[in-house]
């Protein structure tokens, strides 16, 4: 049963579920504060145009053996790009795993907020290669590409030892990715909003995710107010992921799976009222779960 905590009643991307959490609390549109951040914002890409956050781990590359592991985790954001409660989960993976973590900013500030009655036909414009729309601005292929150049050539990252996380429309971006052969370790995501294939793109969801899951060990948490495909026991993206074969991870304590969080609604880890209890307690679960997940796979 979905919890009655109120939702604030903030635009809502037509790409969630009904009932979901929109606009993030106190965030301003268009403003990435680092106030009280561990990490920076840099210009990277060709163009300079891609704007990523990254926090590096503690013991920086530079003063690290050279043999030593250099491993990143990417993160893919929702359709509200980098706020600054993504940037604090992006520098507790860093503490965490010694990683390089980087946000990757796939609108070019241009969020949510400036589509309310256009969001599909803007969505529309950010494909995940230049296949999937000819007409696309920014594919989030050719970013992912530009981030991995960035990290490789400036920090001398393990271009095999990569995972991602994603939230919501970035579940979608991480999954894609996946399903067209980026070799990451593992993926997390949280409240997966999948129907971008198909609502914007017209490509089948169960396809894409069969593929994903094939190619990548995979956890999704999901919403009680998640699409019915994404739950377990019986969802088909929940079976695509919980069945699929891989190697077993260091313990084999963290399969990949779909695991529901029933009494939660769309976005509670990204953007929900964390002043709430019930909210702040299964954002805390939800992320520390996706931690041990990484810590499995990488």
């Amino acid at each position: 049963m979905v919890n009655d905590t109120k939702v604030e009643n903030k635009p809502l991307p037509p790409c969630c579920p009904k009932g979901s959490w929109g606009t993030p609390l106190g965030a301003s549109v268009g403003v990435k504060s680092l106030v009280g951040a561990m990490g920076d914002l840099v210009m990277i890409g060709s163009r300079k145009d891609l704007e990523i956050y990254i926090t590096k781990p503690l013991d920086d590359v530079k003063s690290a053996p050279e043999n030593s592991e250099k491993k990143a985790i990417f993160v893919f954001p929702d359709v509200y790009g980098l706020q600054n409660r993504l940037f604090a989960t992006c520098d507790k993976l860093a503490k965490d795993h010694g990683a390089y973590v980087v946000a990757i900013d796939f609108f070019r500030g241009d969020t949510m907020d400036n589509h309310p009655n256009d969001f599909f036909d803007w969505i529309s414009k950010h494909p995940f290669d230049e296949m999937q729309n000819p007409g696309g601005l920014h594919p989030v292929s050719e970013d992912i590409n530009s981030t991995l150049e960035y990290l490789t050539q400036t920090y001398d990252v393990d271009s095999s030892n990569i995972a991602a996380v994603g939230f919501c429309w970035g579940v979608w971006a991480l999954t894609k990715a996946c399903a067209m052969g980026y070799k990451f370790k593992c993926g997390v995501g949280f409240h997966p909003s999948l129907v971008i294939e198909e609502a914007a793109f017209k490509m089948n969801i169960i396809e894409m995710s069969v593929a994903a899951a094939k190619e990548t060990p995979l956890l999704f948490c999901v919403s009680g107010n998640d699409p019915d495909n994404l739950k377990p026991p019986s969802g088909q993206v929940a079976e695509a992921v919980s069945s699929s074969v891989h190697e077993r991870g260091k313990t084999g304590k963290n399969p990949p799976e779909c695991v529901e969080f029933p009494e939660m609604v769309h976005g509670w880890v990204a953007r929900g009222d964390i002043s709430s209890e019930n909210v702040k307690r299964d954002a805390e679960i939800a992320l520390k779960m996706g931690s041990d997940f990484l810590m499995e796979w990488m």
